[in-house]
């Protein structure tokens, strides 16, 4: 209507990637270094100033559904904030050398929400059931906290197209919610939300699994003893025997990756651990061609130099072009490095824009591979073995993006006038 008066909500900042991030690869999933209440307050400001924060809680499920399913992947690696969910996640991070305090899990940030004082936050819940959505407001209504339920709404269980209708988008937006909480599984919440976050005019979206049911009571959550110590799988498997199956799926895939890829990265830096001299010589370009940014390494890379990378991916990422990583002079790379990398592969796909990354030496690519990040090396840079037949779909966008790459640096030479040198 002509003349009418936006709602505040329906007006939001730009997506943009944020480097400054403390983010780190864990077996190819992207995971903030964050504390609870860090967690909170970064919600909190993106609410207050109408930004959008995509959040998503990786854990053990996560990490198996992101081995074999490239679109899940790519839409868990789509995020503003990624808090580690699991357990097992943390102490896999604590492996690698990270100072992770806890986890972070979504249940826990929705009872900080519904206790934080000074304030009304609204929430939209989309899933569950209509039976278990009317519970939840109603307990909401009920109960002196500060979430108020905007609105419920069950979509059934279809697929994520059925559940992408415009009604469900309108339905949603004009409730005006702070916060938008899925609950339709972890696969298809997440996709759900990557696909959708363009109709979405909520400043938070997540999928919190079973947050919804914990704030409904109509599923127990594990005593704290249980969520401490990371048994909480075996008292949900009480409450509901179903999960047993899906436990372990993911426990199977936990030990695969333990032996198979964390204890032979251990070992790895172990025997070639960077100096500091090193790190102090490590040097990277920036240069454009066209609509395209390049970037090339050289050295050792790891949380101890990673201030120029933070300024050259935030440079290369300003005019959404097209990005390549050259990986070619580069002797070690940490999980630390490869989460400021993973920030920029989400965000490329997220605003569907080109993103290759080359490796040309034998060394390097095994320590991407070992490090779970297999999928950012094209096709033929990798050992047969590692050529998953679940993810050749992906085959077609790289030999788009090839053609691109290699006109790219054929033209390297005539770039010189744009190029930015950064050292450490």
């Amino acid at each position: 209507m002509p003349g009418a008066r936006l709602h505040p909500r329906d007006v939001q900042s730009p997506i943009a990637p944020d480097f400054s991030r403390q983010a780190l690869c864990i077996q190819g999933l992207l995971c903030d270094l964050v504390t609870l209440e860090e967690a909170k307050q970064r919600i909190l400001a993106c609410i207050g100033e109408s930004r959008r924060c995509n959040l998503v809680t990786p854990n053990a499920s996560f990490l198996r559904l992101s081995r074999s399913d490239a679109e899940f992947r790519d839409a868990a690696l789509a995020s503003d904030l990624s808090v580690i969910d699991g357990m097992p996640l943390v102490w896999l991070a604590r492996m690698l050398g990270a100072a992770v305090p806890d986890r972070v899990c979504g249940s826990d940030l929705g009872a900080e929400l519904m206790a934080h004082p000074g304030g009304q936050f609204s929430a939209f819940f989309f899933g569950a059931t209509p039976e278990i959505g009317q519970r939840l407001r109603k307990r909401l209504d009920e109960m002196p906290c500060s979430l108020h339920c905007a609105g419920v709404l069950s979509p059934g269980f279809g697929s994520v197209d059925t559940m992408s209708e415009g009604r469900i988008f309108d339905t949603i937006n004009r409730a005006h919610p702070d916060l938008l909480i899925v609950s339709i599984g972890a696969r298809k919440g997440v996709v759900w939300l990557n696909r959708n976050e363009h109709q979405l005019r909520t400043p938070i979206v997540c999928n919190l699994g079973a947050t919804i049911h914990f704030m409904a009571g109509t599923v127990k959550r594990a005593p704290g003893f249980f969520r401490r110590h990371g048994l909480e799988w075996l008292w949900r498997i009480k409450e509901e025997p179903t999960l047993y199956t899906r436990y372990a799926r993911d426990l199977a895939t936990l030990m695969s990756v333990l032996v198979g890829q964390i204890l032979p990265c251990l070992l790895h830096a172990a025997f070639r651990k960077p100096s500091a001299a090193a790190l102090a010589q490590a040097q990277l370009r920036h240069h454009r061609w066209g609509t395209t940014e390049i970037l090339e390494f050289t050295g050792d890379w790891t949380k101890d130099n990673l201030a120029p990378v933070r300024a050259a991916l935030t440079a290369a990422t300003r005019k959404a072009n097209d990005l390549v990583i050259v990986l070619d002079g580069v002797t070690f790379v940490d999980a630390a490095f490869l989460g400021q990398i993973l920030v920029a592969y989400g965000y490329q796909r997220r605003i569907h824009r080109g993103f290759r990354l080359r490796a040309s030496s034998r060394h390097i690519r095994s320590l991407i591979l070992l490090h779970g990040c297999g999928y950012l090396l094209p096709d033929e840079e990798k050992p047969s073995g590692e050529r998953s037949g679940a993810l050749r779909g992906r085959q077609t966008y790289h030999q788009s993006v090839r053609k691109l790459w290699n006109r790219a640096i054929a033209s390297r030479g005539t770039a010189a006038p744009r190029s930015r040198s950064h050292g450490h």
